[in-house]
């Protein structure tokens, strides 16, 4: 609309135009560094809203936590060959990694395939059926699974299965079909978050205040897995006022990994025994236990059910045995037990001959 004004006022002054045109001009230069402006006091006020808590001095350790993400990964899974003929053989690999933090018990873990052209029994003509050494779904690992160890240098443990199978014998001649082959990991895993809180009185802050000294926040750090358990706490840091020894943490449970969440107890992992079947109120569910010397912690510990899967935020009440009469710092440990599933998918084409 700007745009026409100036046009019609060049067609009647050049004059005009060329100081109507260096006003356009510098107003857009003008809106550009409003912008900037408004886009910089956006950044200053929210780098000071994450440390400056009102009626506090302004606390700035921070050490945020560590989210999981990664557990036992299916890091490949392939039909071979892709294109078969009936009553032909063929094979399925699975290969499997443990790109998380926890160790995998060799007696608490299974893969298995299933799809639409495979039973458990691996027997019937319209379904794949095994071929020499293969007379089950389900495979075990054969040691525990490590993670990578940076320290030591060590990578993490992988290891890939393989299902020798028989194509259906069953398909009329000039036909063909499609068959998903699903692969799946059943695993017990944990998920650790270790911290430390500093509690202060309220005379040390005041102190610190006085001498413009920085007081120390709580620091957590979590080892990787397919549930993530963060933490806080409120206030941070904390302190104490004179007759006082609570405070509050804020623990939230987060399915991260992709997969299906369990409690653990929930499969049979026992080789010729297993059962993956799960119910409705074995879904979801996370077992949480807490070591915390000098505190109690209540209301966030035991079985906790992430309803439909989504996060879970609990408030958990502290309460510190002898308050500092300066400052203290106290070592949390938050551990998640869970079992967990994740799966990847592969096609095959069989054709009758």
């Amino acid at each position: 609309m700007l745009l026409e004004v100036v046009l019609k006022i060049f067609l009647l002054n050049h004059n005009v135009y060329k100081y109507v045109l260096q006003f356009y001009i510098e107003s857009e230069i003008m809106k550009k560094e409003i912008i900037l402006l408004a886009l910089l006091a956006t950044v200053s006020v929210s780098g000071i809203s994450g440390c400056v808590q009102p009626s506090q001095w302004p606390f700035l350790q921070v050490t945020p936590t560590v989210l999981g993400g990664t557990g036992m990964v299916i890091t490949d899974f392939i039909a071979d060959p892709t294109e078969v003929y009936s009553n032909a053989t063929g094979r399925v690999m699975m290969t499997v990694k443990n790109l998380g933090g926890a160790l995998v018990d060799m007696d608490t873990s299974l893969v298995m395939i299933a799809g639409s052209g495979i039973k458990e029994t691996l027997a019937d003509g319209l379904y794949w059926t095994g071929s020499g050494t293969t007379t089950s779904v389900y495979q075990h690992f054969t040691k525990d699974m490590k993670p990578e160890d940076t320290v030591r240098g060590t990578p993490a443990d992988e290891k890939t299965f393989t299902w020798n199978l028989r194509s259906p014998a069953d398909i009329e001649t000039g036909t063909t079909r499609t068959d998903v082959f699903i692969g799946r990991i059943y695993y017990d895993y944990t998920t650790t978050v270790t911290g430390n809180i500093w509690v202060y009185s309220q005379t040390e802050s005041d102190a610190a205040r006085a001498a413009g000294r920085e007081l120390n926040r709580a620091t957590f750090s979590s080892t990787s897995g397919p549930v993530a358990l963060t933490l806080r706490s409120t206030p941070d840091p904390v302190v104490l006022a004179t007759g006082e020894n609570t405070f509050t943490m804020i623990m939230t449970i987060s399915n991260v990994g992709g997969g299906a969440l369990y409690e653990t107890g929930s499969v049979t992992y026992t080789s010729g025994s297993e059962d993956v079947t799960l119910t409705t109120d074995e879904l979801n569910r996370v077992d949480v236990t807490i070591t915390s010397p000098g505190l109690t912690i209540t209301g966030c510990s035991g079985s906790q059910e992430l309803v439909g899967g989504k996060d879970l935020t609990l408030s958990c009440d502290v309460t510190v045995s002898t308050p500092p009469t300066a400052f203290a710092s106290y070592q949390v440990k938050f551990v998640a037990d869970y079992g967990y599933n994740t799966e990847r998918t592969a096609t095959v084409t069989v054709s009758g001959r």
